[in-house]
């Protein structure tokens, strides 16, 4: 699957789709070849691995807000596509180990693409069998010799996605790169990203405690007049000098989302596959932050042993602003039908405003045993402040002070054996409300978080890694309470234990496989009088996930892949009465360069989901989306 251009608040749900990505020079997409182990890898245009930016452990990174650019702090508020984002790295686990302030939930640190020393042009055409279709054009210009660079690009999109939904997509973006000197670099980006005449889809909701049949996928419920427009702007810059034993690096950023209004379609199911039908509809809605963070290092030598001192400055402001939704129903309908309906006239309210200004201040010591291992220790002082404006009542204020410690070990048994451990606290954010929620798009407050992790890492022989943790996470749970809002709940604890292989077994095969098992926990609070069962919505006990490439010595210009993908059921309702059936998903695909007179050239046809295997997908309790139907991709590219 590809990485995801476009992350966003409101409404949007976990549907896992695939938007087209960047192209850039030959073989640099392939996340099977670069991946350094099985946790999550994501080029431009590929995304491989068990966990990604939804998902780490059970939590979402991206809903935490836990995003890096370039390793330097940054809010997301609105979407960054290929124009500027050269891939990302889940970092959790080993590849969290010495880590500057790290966080409970995982680290999706993002890398800009950088334009190297030669000009070259690379466009890019993309269809599905969904019927989309996409041309990108990116350019890499060096301006001025190694000391300026520019990498740029526009891409055009006509989506059609795999429940049925469509827009019309544009990214344009670029990167400059400016290097004075050997150990001075600056790197600034702005990207526009926007989706226009996208379409809702159809969220699922039971009548009571049962598993809803599944419907006719890739089927578009309606009304088509549940349209909405979606617009994000991100621009910044980060520094990195390397003065001697010092290093400084700085990073800002401002992120921009806006809608037009957006639309949530329900359906409410009945055992018989009727439904009752009902479309929310919410105002216009508007979130900007800005963010970012100033570091300094000073390292210290000593024989074998290298110390780091650290000391940053990090902080956000973030400005939102959204409405309630007026529902309007429209009768019965069969599961699979599409309505048509006029377009009522809607008047909306005055909006929410929501506020959140965070600012920390940290230090850290490091120290890198040459033979022997590594040791981290951190604090992080931190106050977040939240005001909401909600129209005609009183407005609410909070503020919280955290002092947050981690601390991390790696202690090298042999050459080929490490063991290691962290624990680390935070205070992440609790994301938003969904649309099928009578509170959709509120922010939720902070929570406080708290995470223990330990494992090794073992190479036993050449080319091949294995890395073997257990995990234990705790955090407050958010869902659908009994009257529809969505809110905390509980707190819920995360264990389990994860595992990853990459192994080159041959020259011409590379192996990527890995799983998690998950227990997780629920304690509801006192608070709430509906039931809660002891697991929590959503959650699959085993997800695993098997990618291999191979490149034949009889055709080095072919590689060839395929993947086998695994997720267990999961409870989908809070008194744990109805269980989703999980499932397995595999493909297979190659991609294979040749030559057209002097131009060389580089296609690649991926099939997804071969057996098109039917899986319900909770949302939330009662609230069912699913996945991925058969699908076929297919993109070519060249670089002149």
């Amino acid at each position: 699957m590809k990485f995801r251009a476009i992350l966003r608040r409101g409404i949007a749900l976990p549907i896992a789709l695939a938007l087209p990505g960047v192209a850039f020079a030959q073989d640099s997409d392939n996340a099977v070849e670069s991946a350094e182990d099985a946790f999550g890898n994501a080029t431009a245009r590929e995304q491989i691995g068990v966990y990604d930016e939804g998902n780490v452990r059970g939590f979402s990174p991206g809903s935490a807000g836990n995003f890096r650019m370039e390793g330097m702090y940054f809010d997301i508020q609105g979407g960054l596509g290929g124009r500027v984002i050269d891939g990302s790295l889940i970092r959790v686990g080993t590849a969290a180990q010495g880590y500057a302030f790290p966080a409970p939930t995982g680290i999706v640190d993002l890398t800009l693409k950088k334009a190297g020393t030669e000009a070259s042009v690379s466009p890019f055409f993309s269809v599905d069998s969904y019927g989309a279709l996409g041309a990108e054009v990116d350019v890499q210009l060096p301006l001025s010799g190694k000391e300026l660079g520019l990498s740029a690009g526009i891409g055009l999109y006509d989506n059609r996605y795999p429940n049925g939904a469509g827009s019309n997509g544009m990214n344009v973006g670029g990167v400059l790169r400016w290097r004075p000197s050997p150990k001075v670099e600056v790197l600034t980006f702005a990207n526009h990203q926007e989706f226009n005449d996208e379409t809702s889809q159809l969220i699922y909701i039971a009548n009571g405690n049962f598993l809803p049949p599944m419907p006719k996928r890739g089927t578009f419920g309606g009304p088509n007049w549940a349209m909405s427009n979606f617009e994000s702007d991100t621009f910044g810059m980060v520094g990195t000098a390397r003065l001697g034993d010092w290093t400084v690096r700085t990073g800002l950023f401002r992120s921009g989302f806006s809608n037009n209004g957006n639309y949530a379609n329900l359906a409410f199911v009945n055992p018989d596959r009727s439904t009752e039908r009902t479309t929310i509809a919410f105002p216009e809605s508007q979130s900007a932050s800005w963010s970012g963070e100033a570091r300094v290092s000073r390292r210290f030598s000593d024989g074998p042993r290298q110390h780091l001192l650290t000391v940053s400055l990090r902080g956000r402001s973030i400005d939102a602003h959204y409405g309630d939704g007026i529902a309007v129903d429209f009768g019965t309908a069969d599961l699979d039908e599409e309505i048509f309906v006029d377009k009522p006239s809607f008047s909306f309210g005055a909006p929410t405003g929501d506020y959140t200004r965070q600012a920390s201040l940290g230090a850290s010591y490091s120290l890198a045993w040459k033979g022997r291992g590594e040791f981290t220790v951190g604090l992080l002082r931190t106050r977040y402040t939240k005001r909401v404006e909600v129209p005609l009542s009183p407005i609410a204020r909070g503020t919280t002070d955290a002092t947050l410690p981690y601390i991390s070990a790696a202690l090298t048994i042999t050459p080929r054996l490490t063991i290691y451990g962290s624990f680390v606290r935070g205070l992440e954010d609790s994301g938003s409300a969904p649309g099928y929620a009578v509170n959709s798009g509120q922010i939720q407050p902070a929570s406080r978080t708290r995470q223990f992790d330990a494992g090794l890492r073992w190479t036993p022989i050449k080319d091949t890694t294995v890395i073997v943790g257990f995990f234990s996470i705790d955090k407050p749970y958010f869902d659908i309470d009994s009257a529809n809002r969505y809110g905390e709940l509980g707190q819920i604890t995360n264990r389990g234990i994860e595992f990853s292989l990459t192994t080159n077994p041959v020259k011409s095969v590379r192996i990527v496989a890995g799983g998690v098992w998950l227990d997780p926990r629920l304690e509801a609070s006192p608070l709430i009088a509906q039931p809660l069962g002891l697991r929590p919505v959503g959650q699959p006990q085993l997800r695993t996930r098997f990618n291999i490439n191979w490149t034949p010595d009889f055709a080095p210009k072919l590689t060839l892949d395929a993947y086998v993908n695994h997720d267990s059921g999961a409870y989908a309702t809070l008194d744990n009465a109805v269980y989703a059936p999980g499932g397995t998903r595999f493909g297979f695909g190659g991609r294979y360069r040749f030559k057209l007179g002097k131009q060389e050239f580089t296609a690649r046809v991926a099939l997804y989901n071969v057996a098109d295997t039917e899986i319900l997908l909770p949302f939330g309790s009662g609230v069912y989306g699913y996945n991925i139907p058969r699908n076929v991709q297919g993109w070519i590219t060249t670089t002149f």
